[in-house]
């Protein structure tokens, strides 16, 4: 098997990799061509452990992703490790250092219910969160919304928000990045993403004007929501990844008492070709939490790409029968040939 860390997901899961990556995920969820178990959470004694796993036949693969939170200050993960497996053989095939693939699996998503939900004539993005989902967030969607021309940011900390923007400002010459506050934010943007820590809503659905677009990614526990409930029910439609995920930790469907069924899922709207937006005027919402499919599909594209580069450290594993001596089944780590 293979062991690939971020410098390898970011050599070969582009933005652009990513999106196709996550659109062949949502395809396979909702055709039932792939499983997907939502996260589950362990906690004791100040850590949690989240696992989720999917599992794709048509794809010969399986990958569990896990990763510990051992901070109570914040939710970020210390690393994240995802497995991937041969479904046919059970082999293992790869272990993924998941932190820069789940950004941009995350941002891939939020780019594609923006494709298929924003107006196409969106000039206005507005960004709350200054992190590192954030920074995934405006490379994704500058991506497929042609005729972007500016982003608001709103932060918490006047440092880190200077910092984000001139980052970005270097990264992107051909926009135009502008600090704000949140209500001058929301009432200027055409497309809001929230990628925040929050637990309470960022901003009032009042200030949201027609047509508008939203990406909300920040929360995925019941209690913490980003929006309001008269965002979600000012909205002609409301996306989500899974229902059975956000029945699980989608807070700003289960805080705001809004049903799980009242949303239409990515997936379904990709391979029904309905269609999420019917005027100009609809507000439209993307509640995002996450797949352990788009995991499984952006880590199998990763490794089939380092397998041709002939890249990455190959160890063998397992390497004995059980039974063997501990000193003929040590295990050897080279780069591969």
């Amino acid at each position: 098997m293979l062991l690939l860390d971020d410098k390898a997901v970011a050599a070969e899961l582009t933005p652009a990799a990513a999106l196709s990556c996550v659109e062949t995920a949502f395809r396979l969820f909702a055709e039932g061509a792939a499983i997907n178990e939502p996260r589950h959470r362990t906690a004791t004694d100040g850590a949690t452990l989240n696992v989720m796993w999917a599992l794709a036949p048509t794809l010969d693969a399986v990958a569990m992703k896990c990763y510990p939170v051992v901070r109570s200050d914040v939710s970020q993960a210390s690393i994240i490790l995802i497995t991937l497996f041969s479904h046919s053989t059970g082999e293992p095939l790869a272990l993924l250092q998941g932190d820069l693939l789940g950004q941009r699996r995350t941002a891939a998503a939020s780019a594609l219910a923006t494709r298929l939900a924003a107006r196409p004539d969106s000039r206005t993005l507005t960004v709350f969160g200054t992190g590192y989902q954030a920074w995934g967030q405006v490379q994704a969607l500058a991506g497929v919304l042609p005729g972007l021309e500016k982003i608001n940011v709103v932060g918490r900390t006047p440092s880190r928000l200077h910092r984000f923007i001139t980052a970005l400002s270097a990264a992107f010459p051909g926009l135009t990045f502008v600090a704000c506050d949140a209500e001058e934010g929301v009432r200027d943007a055409d497309v809001v993403v929230t990628a925040t820590g929050a637990t309470t809503p960022l901003f009032p659905g009042e200030w949201l004007r027609p047509g508008t677009h939203v990406n909300a990614i920040g929360s995925n526990q019941p209690h913490s929501r980003e929006l309001d409930r008269t965002t979600l029910t000012r909205a002609a439609t409301v996306i989500v990844d899974s229902r059975a995920v956000v029945s699980r930790e989608g807070g700003d469907l289960l805080a705001n008492d809004f049903p799980a069924d009242m949303a239409v899922e990515l997936g379904d709207l990709l391979v029904s070709g309905e269609v999420a937006r019917r005027d100009d005027a609809d507000i439209t919402v993307f509640d995002s939490h996450g797949l352990a499919v788009q995991d499984l599909v952006c880590a199998l594209h990763v490794l089939r790409a380092t397998e041709s580069a002939r890249n990455g450290i190959r160890v063998s594993w397992p390497e004995q029968s059980v039974g063997t001596d501990l000193a003929a089944a040590s295990r050897t780590v080279a780069p591969s040939a």
